[in-house]
């Protein structure tokens, strides 16, 4: 359907839904073509063909039409460039390009814009790792010597350096026959050669906003660059051989030993500070720089990564600790962390404890010194005891996995599991190198929201409310009802978004539908919500420049809600209730005459010709105002009888047309024909202006709003201070498992909610505790900034072990990763201890500064590195000595020529 047509009856969705569902699942292959689509309206296509036949809200309800496919939200403005940073199942989705061609033929692309498609690319080097590249990597482009004049063009991740050549080439018109060497050049005018040019961008680590320079052959063979360069790759090769051009100060100047920075690559900065972390943690950084490491290489587990992230990571180590460095790029790592875990490729943030986890993983296997594992049958505890279970479970596990990890990071958890029906009792004993602690906090938000009266000489007002987090709409109307005097009952709460309506929520629906973006406003109904006979009218405002076809202009203002009888008006008294309503708006009492008959004629005993309105309590199936996950309007419909009274000629303000919810789809005009009008209780009316009289008539100065008292408070929730034995304590609590966590009793023969514990039975020498900060549930993602006062000397964890003959249990704070900022970016950063001053110190990427103690601890500590206390301090006796006396091979040797055949990783974006 273009915009610009009316709907005139039911689609055949049936048909829409078994054609798509066919085809939606459709897998992912290398170099198909996949589009990306607002969420929103494929939301709301999937309710207009009921999609979730198991949602009894999703009925296949004309009215609900999507209207034209409309991406304008993902778009920034005026472009056809997608908005940065957004997200799959949150801001889009994504069709196969069968599916997006039926979704066009059945209801084209909104006038103006253009399909956004995008390749599929294997983002895997070792394994296939099969995604749709959202974002394309932007270059600037330069010639050398004119560096600062640059281009920008996109790339996919799979061109190679040939492919950049090429538009290098034809940008500055550079012969084919004439040599140039290609270069990386930093913000600190730093040089790095790019000589392999069969490997594409991904592998090469180039990212978006980086400069590549073109340098073109002098006629008489000499170069202009007058630097002494070696051809050697610098991309891919060990760091003891990587070579940095002009800007480099890194080796020229000592450093004390570990206090080196990390070049941020690109979004960089989560692996940053787990790297920092690792790195001041003294058994490991003794095992890596005595190189021992090398005798316990094991490249045949089909579980490790052949060896290379063992490898690359004391190459790092190396670096950061030989006092040559300020700071340094670790793209080696880099590189080998995107061949073994392409998860953590693309342009996105991560999760520096998922980095953690993946790299106490890799580490362990690559340095696992079991070359066979061994099958090993489970058993139940059967009644025996904890400490023959925990014992037997230690030994087999050990059998199977003995690292250096294992040694320095693995402790033990009692996990016991209770089925409420017969009591049966499930306990075992389950290795872990950290521990995930809850934080028990008060769970509240606050949401800011403007209140629109029913009194139309108000302006808006902007409050402020404190609400539970997990909570629903009527705990936000009751919270807005004791600031405004507003009974609960008289509110609608809905989401605006570009000048109409996002959705409009009924009091069941939940708050973490609220994100902190969203502009909510409340609207005060005459009458209660629900009222029997009254239909809840949204109101939209439209400049239309051509009455040819609907939908050519574009919406302006605040939408509004009306309350009106759903039947017995005609169309003059519908129009004087929307001009009434928007008296404030209106620029002058003589632009009046352009509205007709005055409002209270209009007005006045419209229940005459309508049912009674009922008091009774309201029908929620029947007059729900719900628009919650997508649903729409049903279609109004348009009946009445003849009038002898001819409706008033004079000019209107504006014309009056029924809509979707989206507003750019027709359901049908409502004419000035004296007929009576029959609303349904989910209603949309969009009021169409001329330019010329809008101009004249619309006041926009009407728009801005007052503020509330509330509104100037910074926030009104009470801050909580958490001790680290709280979180302990609710970790090691009793919980009831939810029902998506049910647990299959062997004895029952059925999945139950049992209750579980877990119990701390051993720790190791290097403890790890993660803080819960993030919580994702299917319509909410959280960050709690809740302080978490943890110690830095002396944390006694002997309370929480309930082995009866533990080791010594005390231990010292040595690192601490940080987060700031929201959910999807931020930044991270890293407090370490260095080993040899016994100083705190600060790591930001590749700043390093002094820290004091006190500083350690603040609310952004995300994940905590502690190392049991000895008196001799000697963690290295711990680890294991090499299983062979034989010496490793010469390190700078054997890594240039391993390194010279390596794929190089896909470059992370930019923090």
């Amino acid at each position: 359907m273009a915009e610009g047509t009316t709907i005139a009856g039911p689609s055949d969705s049936t048909s829409e839904y078994s054609q798509i569902k066919d085809l939606i699942d459709q897998p992912l292959s290398d170099g198909d073509t996949w589009y990306i689509i607002d969420l929103h309206w494929f939301n709301s296509w999937k309710k207009y063909v009921g999609w979730d036949k198991w949602d009894p809200n999703n009925v296949r309800d004309p009215a609900c039409h999507p209207g034209n496919i409309d991406n304008l939200a993902l778009l920034k403005e005026n472009t056809m460039e997608l908005k940065e940073h957004l997200t799959e199942d949150i801001d889009f989705a994504l069709v196969p390009e069968p599916v997006w061609n039926l979704l066009v033929k059945w209801y084209q692309l909104t006038p103006g814009q253009e399909p956004i498609a995008r390749k599929v690319v294997d983002h895997g080097m070792l394994t296939s790792y099969l995604r749709v590249e959202i974002y394309l990597t932007e270059l600037k482009l330069a010639k050398y010597p004119e560096t600062e004049k640059t281009c920008v063009k996109k790339f996919s991740k799979r061109d190679t350096l040939e492919t950049v050549e090429k538009v290098l080439r034809d940008i500055f018109e550079i012969p084919e026959n004439s040599n140039i060497h290609l270069w990386t050049k930093s913000s600190n005018q730093a040089y790095e050669e790019l000589p392999m040019k069969k490997q594409s961008i991904q592998e090469l680590s180039l990212m978006t906003n980086q400069t590549l320079v073109a340098e073109v052959q002098n006629e008489d063979g000499t170069w202009p660059r007058k630097t002494s360069y070696s051809k050697r790759s610098v991309v891919g090769a060990s760091y003891s051989s990587l070579r940095h051009y002009d800007g480099d100060s890194s080796g020229s100047r000592s450093v004390q030993p570990g206090l080196c920075g990390l070049n941020n690559l690109g979004n960089t900065c989560f692996m940053n500070s787990v790297l920092q972390c690792m790195s001041n943690t003294p058994p490991i950084q003794r095992y890596f720089l005595e190189e021992r490491h090398w005798a316990e290489l094991n490249k045949e587990n089909p579980l490790g990564n052949q060896g290379e992230i063992a490898k690359a990571f004391a190459d790092l180590l190396k670096a950061m600790w030989s006092g040559q460095h300020h700071a340094f790029p670790p793209r080696a790592f880099k590189l080998q962390v995107g061949r073994f875990a392409p998860q953590f490729s693309g342009y996105q943030q991560h999760d520096s404890q998922e980095l953690l986890t993946f790299l106490l993983d890799g580490l362990h296997e690559d340095l696992n010194r079991i070359l066979k594992k061994p099958y090993i049958e489970l058993k139940d505890a059967d009644g025996r005891s904890d400490a023959d279970v925990a014992r037997e479970g230690w030994e087999n596990y050990r059998k199977r996995n003995d690292s250096v990890i294992v040694d320095l990071f693995h402790g033990m958890l009692k996990s016991t599991l209770v089925c409420p029906e017969c009591d049966k009792v499930s306990v075992t004993f389950d290795p872990t190198c950290y521990l995930s602690l809850p934080m028990p906090v008060k769970k509240e938000r606050p949401i800011e929201l403007y209140l629109a009266r029913v009194d139309p000489e108000q302006k808006a007002m902007r409050y402020r409310v404190i609400v539970p987090k997990m909570g629903t709409i009527l705990d936000l109307t009751e919270a807005l009802s004791k600031l405004c005097g507003i009974p609960a009952d008289h509110l609608i709460v809905a989401d605006v978004h570009q000048h109409k309506f996002h959705q409009v929520f009924t009091n069941d629906s939940s708050i973490s539908q609220i994100s902190e973006r969203d502009v909510i406003y409340a609207y005060e109904l005459p009458e209660r919500l629900g009222t029997t006979g009254t239909c809840c009218l949204g109101v939209y405002l439209k400049e239309v420049k051509t009455r040819n076809n609907y939908g050519y202009g574009s919406m302006f203002g605040v939408p509004f809600i009306l309350q009106v009888p759903r039947e017995g008006m005609v169309h003059d008294q519908l129009y004087q209730c929307i001009v009434t309503r928007m008296k404030r708006y209106l620029k002058s009492s003589d632009d009046q005459e352009l509205a007709g008959p005055s409002s209270s004629d209009a007005i006045t005993d419209i229940s005459s010709t309508n049912q009674t309105v009922c008091e009774n309590e309201m029908d929620t199936e029947d007059v729900d105002m719900s628009l919650e996950n997508g649903n729409e309007l049903p279609c109004m419909e348009i009946n009445g009888i003849d009038s002898a009274a001819k409706a008033s000629q004079s000019k209107r303000l504006f014309s009056m047309d029924l809509v979707n919810l989206s507003g750019n789809s027709s359901l049908g005009k409502i004419k000035e024909n004296g007929k009576l009008i029959t609303l349904a209780a989910k209603s949309f009316v969009s009021c169409e202006w001329d330019p010329v009289v809008k101009e004249l008539s619309y006041n926009a100065e009407a728009e801005k709003y007052a503020e509330d008292a509330s509104s100037q408070q910074r926030v009104n929730v009470k801050k909580q201070v958490l001790q680290l034995k709280e979180c302990l304590e609710v970790f090691t609590s009793i919980e009831r498992l939810g029902a998506d966590d049910a647990w299959y009793c062997p004895t029952c023969k059925k999945h139950v909610r049992a209750t579980k514990k877990f119990d701390l039975w051993s720790l190791p020498e290097v403890l790890v505790i993660h803080l819960k900060r993030f919580s994702y549930t299917r319509s909410l993602r959280d960050k709690l900034d809740t302080l978490v006062e943890f110690p830095i000397r002396g944390l006694n964890m002997a309370p929480y072990i309930i082995d009866p003959n533990p080791t010594d249990a005390v231990y010292d704070l040595i690192g601490v990763c940080n987060h700031y900022g929201g959910l999807g970016g931020g930044h991270y950063t890293a407090y370490a201890k260095n080993k040899d001053d016994g100083c705190w110190h600060y790591f930001d990427d590749s700043s390093v500064s002094e820290a004091s103690e006190e500083s350690v601890c603040s609310k952004a500590a995300y994940v905590l590195f502690y190392i049991r206390r000895n008196q001799n301090g000697k963690w290295i006796e711990n680890v294991r000595p090499p299983l062979t006396k034989s010496s490793p091979a010469p390190v700078h040797k054997t890594h240039a020529k391993r390194n010279s055949a390596n794929d190089s990783e896909e470059d992370m974006d930019s923090s």
